[in-house]
């Protein structure tokens, strides 16, 4: 167990496997609150700032990116693990605001504690932080009537109004009207894009941690655990 990092908040949209992390960390020692949104998990943070985000990156309502985006500008004291089955290998998606990630239908739970074993120390982790772009919702786009959002920019902190011209480029760049700053911004990809992987029994890494998967697995309404 990490000796200074063992308050975490856990957020995920699959309730039965929110369940199953939770029990895994606690048998470990941490002191745990879930949240299955991004907006649950902010109230959380304002709550009790944690030592440790892990959160899943495709939700409804504010999902991951939204949510890590927020995190890192507003308390970047927090040792941030995005998560998802829609990416492979350990690097952190580009444009994610993560200090690791961990790919849940493929990496197990002990590759899970490795990730926070390499992120504790904080020196490091501040000094290998960059910049993320500010994620937002995709929105229809119409050929003759371009959707609009609102942007805050992170500079002056003024709305101003931002038109994709294409869903498809994730990346995209807009200047403040006001202060002139240019702001970084991301698309969320639509929900019809979220990953549903499974979380494998094989990847459960010590015998409390099976015995609490297998009480989660012993009835057919948990046999199956698919998260997005």
């Amino acid at each position: 167990m990490l000796n200074e990092m063992n308050d975490i908040v856990l957020v995920d949209d699959n309730p039965t496997l929110l369940g199953v992390l939770s029990e895994i960390f606690k048998t470990r020692g941490y002191t745990v609150r879930t949240a299955s949104d991004g907006f649950a998990a902010l109230a959380a943070i304002r709550e009790r700032v944690p030592n440790v985000l892990l959160s899943d990156l495709y939700m409804p309502g504010m999902s991951g990116f939204e949510l890590l985006s927020v995190v890192r500008r507003r308390f970047t004291t927090i040792a941030v693990i995005a998560m998802s089955g829609a990416y492979s290998g350990g690097s952190v998606p580009a444009g994610v605001a993560a200090d690791g990630f961990y790919a849940k239908g493929s990496c197990s739970i002990a590759g899970l504690f490795e990730i926070l074993s390499a992120i504790e120390d904080k020196a490091v982790l501040q000094s290998t932080r960059a910049a993320a772009p500010i994620w937002i919702p995709g929105l229809p786009i119409h050929q003759r009537d371009l959707s609009t959002m609102a942007v805050a920019c992170p500079e002056c902190l003024r709305p101003f109004s931002h038109s994709p011209r294409d869903e498809a480029f994730v990346e995209q760049e807009s200047d403040c009207p006001h202060c002139l700053r240019s702001v970084r911004l991301a698309i969320v990809r639509p929900s019809e894009e979220m990953d549903k992987t499974a979380l494998p029994l094989s990847t459960i890494a010590t015998r409390t941690s099976e015995s609490i998967f297998a009480s989660y697995t012993s009835s057919n309404r948990y046999s199956e655990i698919s998260s997005r």
